[in-house]
């Protein structure tokens, strides 16, 4: 259960937010969705890939963190081993809401989930909200930075993931590992680019691409797949 909270500060200035990494904040997660923006930072630790809603078809961008679900084999109990770290995974537990009240404009406001076990107050531990006067910490700020980016950045990806599909360059990925004891596994469900036909676009598509980023976006998602090798290695390494 969430209980998302739009945030004040009267009402929440004792509020702390714990940000160790660990199971016990919902962090036992095989896919986390990420945002184009975050390929050449992502590209460097892990298997970035599609998957598609069953209900709508569409497709989101995410990380694969492990092969079945609740597997996240980058988290070895408070410690994330890697060299970054997914703005949606930072963001917990904070959240974004449009409100627009009548005769005024769309506004995004920060929310914070209070039920989540983040959360907590009183006390010295985590990192606090708001100040004693009640503005911001830089913490907060930082926060609030987060979700802006998440929340543009969500927008943009949709665009890139349109223009993949409408150019026919999302094909699924064929996963399958064997394990140390002989086990075999296939993975369904996750979608990467199609690489000859990339390599096929041409004329204004091409440029497009070129001039939108898309290009470069997509041979950064092909160069992160790779790390499903590396991703394998920590899965074993797990098993022995």
């Amino acid at each position: 259960m969430t209980q998302p909270t739009v945030l004040d500060s009267a009402t929440h200035r004792d509020i702390r937010v714990l940000t160790q990494r660990g199971a016990q904040y919902g962090e036992a997660v095989h896919l986390v969705p990420v945002i184009a923006e975050e390929l050449r930072s992502l590209c460097i630790d892990y298997p970035v890939c599609f998957t598609k809603d069953d209900q709508t078809g569409q497709f989101g961008l995410y990380a694969l963190l492990g092969f079945s679900r609740g597997e996240n084999l980058y988290l070895n109990g408070e410690h994330w081993n890697a060299s970054y770290l997914p703005l949606h995974v930072r963001r917990q537990p904070f959240l974004v809401a449009s409100q627009q009240n009548a005769d005024e404009p769309l506004r995004r406001v920060a929310m914070i989930d209070l039920d989540s076990p983040r959360v907590t107050s009183g006390g010295e531990k985590g990192e606090a909200i708001y100040n004693s006067d009640g503005t911001p910490t830089e913490y907060f700020k930082r926060m609030q930075s987060l979700l802006s980016t998440l929340i543009n950045g969500a927008q943009a990806t949709t665009e890139f993931i349109n223009a993949l599909r409408d150019n026919n360059l999302i094909e699924a990925a064929k996963i399958s590992i064997t394990l140390d004891d002989g086990e075999r596994k296939n993975y369904d469900g996750l979608y990467t680019i199609n690489e000859q036909a990339l390599a096929e676009l041409e004329g204004e598509t091409l440029a497009t691409f070129h001039q939108r980023g898309y290009l470069q976006a997509c041979h950064l998602m092909l160069a992160a797949i790779g790390n499903i090798n590396k991703l394998i290695q920590q899965k074993k390494a797990r098993r022995s």
